[in-house]
C-alpha cells in the first residue's frame, strides 16, 4: 500500500467545513498528489451541507472539481464526510455511493470519516478516519495514516 499523508491545508479545511456546519451533515473532496508511490492530500473541496446523496448535483460538482483539479496537476484522490450525529463515525451506506463515485474516477481513493470527538489539540488520534475499498466494500484502515 503506498504511503498516504494528509496536509495541514487539506486537515484544516475539511474540519473548518465541518465546525461551520456542526448542525448538518457534510462532505467533500480531497485533492492528491502522487509521487513516488507516496500519496499527499493537498487540499480540500468542501461539496455540500444539505444534500447527502448521489445526485445530479454531486455528478456536477465532482465534474467541476475534476476540472479544477486538472488545472492545478492534482487529482481527486479522497472524499470526506461528517455527519451531524458526532458519535457515527462509520461510513453510511449513502456516503459509500458517494465515495464510489469518487472511486470510478481514482482507483486510490480513500473515504474518510471525520470524528468530531479527536478534533482537540490534545487528542493523541486523527480525527479522519480512513475506509479503503476492498472487495467492492469500504473497510475502515486502522492506522494507515
Amino acid at each position: 500500500m503506498s504511503e498516504h499523508t494528509v496536509s495541514s491545508q487539506a486537515y484544516a479545511k475539511a474540519v473548518l467545513h465541518c465546525a461551520k456546519y456542526p448542525w448538518a451533515t457534510v462532505q467533500g473532496l480531497f485533492l492528491t498528489e502522487t509521487k513516488d508511490n507516496k500519496i499527499r492530500y493537498i487540499d480540500a473541496i468542501p461539496l455540500s451541507h444539505t444534500w447527502t446523496q448521489l445526485t445530479p448535483m454531486f455528478d456536477i460538482a465532482l465534474q467541476q472539481a475534476q476540472i479544477y483539479a486538472a488545472s492545478k496537476n492534482l487529482s481527486i484522490g479522497g472524499y470526506y464526510v461528517a455527519y451531524e450525529d458526532p458519535n457515527n463515525i462509520q461510513l453510511s451506506a449513502s456516503s459509500a455511493l458517494l465515495a464510489k463515485a469518487v472511486l470510478a474516477i481514482n482507483s486510490n481513493a480513500v473515504a474518510f470519516v471525520i470524528d468530531a470527538k479527536h478534533l482537540a489539540p490534545e487528542s493523541v488520534r486523527s480525527g479522519l478516519i480512513p475506509f479503503v475499498s476492498v472487495d467492492a466494500q469500504w473497510k475502515e484502515q486502522a492506522g494507515a495514516f
